[in-house]
């Protein structure tokens, strides 16, 4: 394998159990003392409300991040989703892509978990519109992959219904679809989920590696499944 680092991105609909899963994971692979982390544990995002500081940011990151920025923008307005939150969206896509590159140029062996990662936010741009334009969603993700920066998907999978019950019975950090009416939030839920499958498709005609879990099935079944993958890929 080129790289020794791996981001393992985790995608799939609210309610799913990516965060579930994902800490799951860390824990169970940290207590046999490997190299895992969470990408929220790691990155150091400056606040929103900072302007000054968010500028500063933003002109220490590396040039070539700001191209997936230009692609999601383009993303953005083919698919008739350009506001202000989107645009969030996107720094936050640069800030990501950004942080891949200068962890890549570290070349330490290491495992970091993502819960919103490219295919991630590339759905959570549309939220409860279909996708109906791919091209820069190609784009995207064509680019990704040939920065070789040893990024594999985790296709996290629940029925829908399954995933609202799941998202009525969290607590803490309430969703968009957690304030909806139960037809309503099915509604949007099942968009996500199109749109998902469509992006599931582009990331396998462009050969960029995934993995598919289903979360109606035990965790621990799920989690050795998980930890069989990343150790099949630092063989590589």
């Amino acid at each position: 394998m080129k790289n020794k680092i791996i981001f393992l991105e985790f995608n799939g609909i609210p309610g799913s159990g990516k965060t579930t899963l994902s800490n799951r994971v860390i824990a169970d692979m940290k207590s046999a003392n490997y190299p895992v982390e969470s990408y929220h544990q790691i990155i150091k995002k400056p606040s929103r409300k900072n302007l000054k500081h968010l500028l500063l940011f933003l002109f220490r990151i590396k040039p070539s991040s700001f191209k997936i920025g230009y692609l999601a923008v383009m993303y953005l307005i083919t698919n008739k989703k350009l506001n202000h939150e989107n645009w969030l969206r996107v720094i936050s896509l640069v800030v990501l892509f950004d942080f891949y590159q200068k962890k890549n140029r570290d070349n330490v062996q290491e495992v970091i978990l993502v819960d919103q990662g490219i295919a991630q936010q590339i759905i959570s741009m549309l939220y409860e519109s279909e996708l109906i334009a791919d091209k820069y969603a190609i784009k995207l993700i064509r680019y990704a992959k040939k920065k070789d920066l040893g990024i594999f998907i985790v296709n996290v999978d629940l029925d829908i219904k399954a995933s609202f019950e799941r998202l009525t019975k969290r607590k803490g950090n309430i969703s968009r679809i957690q304030k909806l009416n139960e037809a309503n939030a099915i509604h949007t839920l099942t968009i996500q989920q199109n749109n998902f499958n469509k992006i599931r498709k582009i990331i396998k005609e462009l050969e960029l590696e995934s993995l598919n879990v289903n979360t109606q099935v035990c965790i621990d079944e799920n989690v050795l499944l998980i930890e069989n993958y990343i150790m099949r890929i630092q063989k590589q």
